[in-house]
């Protein structure tokens, strides 16, 4: 059973979380509750602590989230809701994903690190395809994966068309889309290319979208820089999947959105 630890000064919320929710349903202990920045600290250097979540004061917030950013980046955040419903909804996305992070990969040996990654790479594959629902599901979970792409910050979207990728992906790759997508992934965009963020989606055999997203934690890019260097990049890495993989790519559309909640079903 996972361990959390919840860090809030509001009386109500603790009530609440106490009264209403079945921890062990959810595979969780009874959670570790506190009302202070440096509590919450203390137990988690002394303290298993699978994942964590605080509703401080302003000062007491920032002290504890410096020590998440800074000691313990992996270490999952959720969020606290007043709303009952939406609690329970945010418990059972954060179990899923320490499902993942503890899993037994007995062919694979993957470190939190490298799972968080993962778990973002399907996050932003679930948002290019226009599977997530508001800004706040895609906040929410962005925070629960430790993610520091910037919600605010413009960003750069691709619509690309593979004329022949119907016939690439049956008769000269055989390895399926969903291999396709982490090899442009990993191979020829890359996760990061001189700090700004590129993901793909590969959503059909012809249709392929590329987003490029600033970080939070990073100086804000004007809009005709962001827009020049990711363009001179998507350029370059079609260039190379032509070279490389014999397939060709051709640009469709090419969107600035203002932030990346755009992507998101609400706002579609």
């Amino acid at each position: 059973m996972y361990r959390l630890l919840i860090a809030t000064n509001e009386p109500d919320v603790l009530d609440q979380l106490k009264a209403s929710v079945d921890w062990a349903s959810l595979n969780f202990r009874e959670p570790i509750m506190v009302d202070t920045a440096e509590e919450a600290i203390r137990c988690m250097e002394t303290k298993r602590v699978d994942c964590v979540a605080y509703m401080l004061g302003s000062d007491e917030a920032r002290r504890l989230s410096s020590y998440l950013n800074t000691v313990r980046p992996s270490l999952p955040i959720f969020e606290i809701r007043r709303s009952l419903d939406a609690q329970m909804r945010i418990l059972n996305d954060m179990r899923r994903v320490l499902d993942r992070l503890h899993m037994d990969a007995s062919d694979e040996e993957y470190d939190e690190k490298t799972i968080l990654s993962m778990l973002r790479d399907e996050l932003m594959h679930n948002l290019l395809a226009g599977e997530i629902a508001t800004e706040g599901e895609l906040r929410g979970r962005l925070q629960m994966l430790r993610s520091h792409l910037s919600l605010t910050r413009p960003c750069m979207l691709y619509d690309l068309d593979m004329p022949q990728g119907e016939v690439y992906l049956n008769f000269q790759w055989h390895y399926g889309s969903e291999r396709l997508e982490r090899a442009l992934r990993n191979n020829f965009f890359g996760r990061y290319y001189e700090d700004l963020y590129y993901q793909v989606a590969v959503l059909t055999p012809r249709y392929i979208r590329v987003i490029v997203c600033q970080r939070d934690d990073r100086e804000n890019e004007p809009e005709d820089s962001l827009a020049a260097r990711a363009d001179q990049h998507v350029s370059q890495v079609l260039e190379n999947i032509k070279e490389y993989l014999g397939l060709d790519m051709t640009l469709a559309q090419r969107t600035l959105l203002p932030n990346l909640c755009m992507l998101t079903k609400s706002e579609s």
